[in-house]
């Protein structure tokens, strides 16, 4: 009996220790793209026993005991899945920076104001007990959330989805080499020549600019509003972020300086086992001659594109020998004569698909989560990239030689058939780099849950002072040493202007003594003259 006890004891202390952290999850943005990592994040954080308190426009269908939505966003906005009319798309391709700042930033902090966020405000606020032990947020154009670690006097972790804006590496200090590493959203970026560089430092810092002047005054009063009337200023509340993960990987964007507080967090979405539904498990079975897999993700309406453009794509994928599996939200909407190699659907599991060992071919828009799992599967892609990261993303695994691009304003039947006979005439040389390409993305010493649970406790052990970046003291000017070169400057043009000075000097002092040595000589030249003479008469 006495050793039952001891037993129980024992699983009641591993299981006290197990859920002993306390997270507040907060998923602002309601792209459903964000959410496959942001989701898959809280849900392998809960399955782990830890309490997930979670604010979100996109509820688990069936979550785990510990994972609890305490605000739930949806239907307070349109879901940004199967929604972007390709126009649309065009338009955010203009100014990303001002997308992320108003319509998809400081626009979504007012959800503090909905009565189930301030139902939570309220309980934070007259709860005498510690309620959370951290704050997990997504880190994107809403920084008024970074608010609540004040609130609970919890350190707070932020979450990129994407590879990270510069105004997310400010956060936490960390200084981007902009001799090497480009800007989020460029393309056709050449570290060796001068005038990419110069573009490259031009973009970052204006639009790192743009992004701050939009978003600090509404966003600190957003705070003071909602959540505290004496909030710091919002830029002074971004320094509290302790760590950040961010969905990069160095085998597709490379090597970059890296703060301890800034983690690699790449692939964490990826399913274990995806499975298929019978019917597209029968009809990949039979596709002996391979499936190319076609989608724009899921915020673009492939069936919003042109009439004239839709043809051209059948025009070419007609053409194949291999079946395509295309993605299409209403396929009533496309235009008549589809090939009959083309399967569409409204819904397609893209993991699984992707894993199917006859799947040959993506062609893609060039989003991060779905290129990660054509890279994880190690699956070839022809890039077509509309906004955001997308280009510098193709432009990545073109330059891993696992991917070819076309450029969407030249998306021709033409255009897709060089891409298409370039990928099946050099399949087994692309196909090769892909598979040795996923190897190097899978090869890590944690996966990307333990990695994450790792640094959430190791931040809630002891704070953010340990990971704090020396750089978050300096000023903008201090950090690129611009006061350093400008006296180091000074001082050369002084120096230069000294020894001209001096050169001057030293120049008319020897003009001088030359002119006197001659005057001297000329002198003395006459007087002997004239004493001759007067000797000869």
């Amino acid at each position: 009996m006495k050793g039952f006890k001891i037993i129980i004891t024992v699983l009641l202390i591993n299981l006290s220790i197990s859920i002993a952290y306390r997270i507040l999850a907060i998923f602002p943005f309601h792209a459903k793209s964000h959410d496959n990592m942001l989701s898959a994040f809280a849900k392998g954080l809960a399955e782990r026993k830890h309490q997930v308190d979670v604010v979100t426009h996109y509820p688990l269908k069936n979550p785990p005991d510990t994972y609890k939505v305490v605000v739930n966003l949806n239907g307070t906005e349109p879901p940004i899945i199967n929604s972007f009319h390709i126009d649309y798309a065009k338009t955010i391709a203009e100014d990303v920076t001002i997308t992320v700042s108003d319509r998809y930033g400081s626009d979504l902090c007012h959800y503090m104001n909905l009565p189930e966020f301030q139902k939570l405000i309220k309980k934070i606020k007259s709860s005498k007990e510690k309620l959370y032990d951290l704050v997990v947020m997504e880190v994107f154009g809403s920084s008024c959330y970074i608010g609540f670690g004040r609130l609970l006097n919890v350190p707070v972790i932020g979450i990129s989805t994407l590879i990270e804006f510069p105004w997310i590496s400010d956060f936490i200090g960390n200084d981007d080499n902009l001799a090497y590493v480009p800007f989020c959203s460029t393309t056709y970026f050449d570290k060796t020549k001068f005038w990419d560089r110069l573009m490259n430092f031009l973009r970052y810092h204006s639009q790192k600019y743009r992004f701050q002047s939009k978003t600090e005054k509404i966003q600190t009063e957003h705070m003071r509003k909602y959540l505290r009337s004496d909030m710091p200023n919002v830029r002074e509340i971004e320094k509290d972020v302790a760590l950040t993960f961010v969905n990069r990987h160095p085998v597709i964007f490379g090597v970059k300086p890296l703060a301890p507080s800034l983690v690699e967090l790449s692939a964490l979405h990826i399913e274990k086992g995806p499975k298929l539904p019978a019917d597209l498990q029968k009809w990949l079975d039979e596709s002996k001659s391979g499936v190319v897999y076609f989608t724009f993700g899921s915020m673009v309406l492939i069936e919003t594109l042109p009439e004239h453009q839709i043809l051209e794509i059948y025009d070419s994928l007609r053409k194949l020998n291999q079946r395509v599996l295309l993605k299409i939200a209403d396929p009533a909407k496309l235009p008549p004569n589809l090939p009959e190699n083309i399967l569409t659907s409204p819904w397609i599991p893209q993991q699984a698909v992707l894993k199917h060992e006859n799947v040959k071919l993506f062609i893609t828009h060039g989003g991060l989560m779905g290129s990660q799992e054509a890279l994880y599967y190690g699956v070839p892609m022809i890039g077509i990239p509309l906004f955001g990261d997308q280009p510098i993303n193709v432009d990545k695994f073109v330059q891993m030689k696992m991917a070819v691009k076309i450029d969407f304003d030249n998306l021709t039947s033409s255009s897709l058939d060089w891409a298409l006979n370039e990928m099946f005439t050099n399949y087994e040389v692309y196909k090769e780099r892909a598979e040795y390409n996923s190897r190097l993305f899978k090869d890590r010493p944690m996966s990307p849950l333990d990695t994450a649970e790792y640094w959430i406790k190791y931040v809630i052990r002891y704070g953010a002072g340990p990971l704090k970046s020396p750089a978050l003291e300096l000023t903008w000017w201090q950090l690129s040493m611009l006061d350093v070169y400008a006296v180091l400057i000074i001082l050369f043009i002084v120096a230069v202007l000294c020894f001209c000075l001096f050169l001057c000097i030293l120049v008319k002092t020897f003009l001088a003594v030359v002119n006197f040595i001659k005057n001297r000589i000329s002198i003395k030249h006459r007087t002997s003259s004239e004493n001759s003479s007067k000797k000869i008469k």
